[in-house]
């Protein structure tokens, strides 16, 4: 859970970017994070295979992010990835992932990037 705390502030930082300089590093740092996840990943929808965690937990909500924005942006981040994106996929799909948010929850949060000038706002 600490690993998915700090990931989360690496994807937050890159989804909330401003300027150029932050945009262009922080997805590599993120990559990074997701690629040490890859090791260790268990088989099954679940980070430790068939049952859910906390660890799942931490991560749905961050995976949800990026299903929000630019699309070629994702695959930049997720590509060469298959079982963190298997696991990314799986957890969309699960009913308690999908209802913890309200249905304008997109909106909302393209909206947020808008009020804050991210880069991917565009």
């Amino acid at each position: 859970m600490e690993y998915g705390t700090a990931t989360l502030a690496e994807a937050w930082q890159f989804l909330n970017a401003k300027d150029r300089t932050t945009a262009d590093a922080k997805p590599a740092a993120f990559r990074n994070r997701l690629e040490r996840l890859e090791d260790v990943l268990g088989q099954g929808a679940n980070f430790s295979g068939s049952t859910f965690s906390m660890v799942d937990a931490v991560f749905a909500p961050l995976f949800q992010y990026f299903d929000l924005i630019n699309p070629t942006v994702t695959q930049m981040i997720f590509q060469g990835l298959p079982r963190v994106s298997l696991w990314r996929e799986a957890l969309a799909l699960r009913e308690s992932v999908v209802a913890a948010v309200g249905r304008d929850y997109s909106h909302r949060f393209k909206q947020h990037l808008v009020e804050h000038q991210a880069i991917l706002a565009d």
